[in-house]
């Protein structure tokens, strides 16, 4: 009897954008406040979460905070996948989940704070299900400008419905207050750009930057 086991993948990353006031005498002060915001212990928290939705288990996490600011996280994941059938559990090493936190300091009185979240995953559930779990962040879900790259990979023999449904939800909820890019959608890879509206971002100057120069 051939094992039910499947070599794809999914992959999911997400840049999140924040922007903040910031007077040049007092940007240490404010990079200090946002460190606080998204430290360690928040991004882990983050991870954990994602995890549980997509039904894997955390094997193994790594982290490092660097100085002056930023912090980097990354956890091996195991999926719950029964191999034959059975309440066995098949090792996925190459599944992981990593979170980046990255400051753009050249903009004059503004902080822009990026959060690079990396998930991939051969959990038959979709990656898309951690934005419902995002969505449920409040701090996380404060951002100006967000960015989507699904990838997938590998040899598909069960085709799902579930990717197109779940984010088309999430593109639906967000189109109230950002104006979205959608690009290259198909089975194997897609690309969202999900902007706040310009007359509903806070900092009037951020918004050029966003709309201009937002990769």
């Amino acid at each position: 009897m051939k094992p039910n086991i499947t070599n794809t993948s999914q992959s999911l990353i997400i840049n999140s954008y924040y922007g903040y006031s910031c007077l040049e005498k007092k940007r240490l002060d404010v990079n200090n406040e946002i460190e606080k915001k998204f430290n360690a212990q928040y991004l882990m928290n983050v991870l954990t979460g994602i995890s549980k939705t997509l039904d894997t288990n955390i094997l193994h996490t790594s982290q490092h905070s660097f100085v002056p600011s930023g912090t980097s996280l990354s956890s091996i994941i195991e999926s719950n996948e029964a191999v034959f059938g059975s309440s066995g559990v098949m090792h996925l090493n190459e599944s992981h989940i990593s979170f980046h936190s990255y400051y753009e300091n050249s903009i004059q009185n503004i902080v822009i704070v990026r959060l690079e979240l990396h998930i991939s995953s051969c959990s038959r559930k979709s990656v898309y299900l951690a934005l419902n779990n995002l969505s449920d962040n409040h701090l996380f879900n404060g951002y100006d400008a967000i960015t989507l790259d699904f990838f997938h990979r590998g040899i598909n023999l069960m085709d799902s419905h579930d990717n197109y449904e779940i984010i088309n939800s999430f593109i639906e909820e967000k189109s109230k207050d950002y104006n979205i890019e959608i690009n290259d959608v198909s089975k194997k890879f897609s690309h969202y750009k999900i902007l706040r509206k310009k007359d509903k971002i806070k900092l009037k100057e951020l918004s050029e930057y966003i709309y201009k120069h937002l990769i």
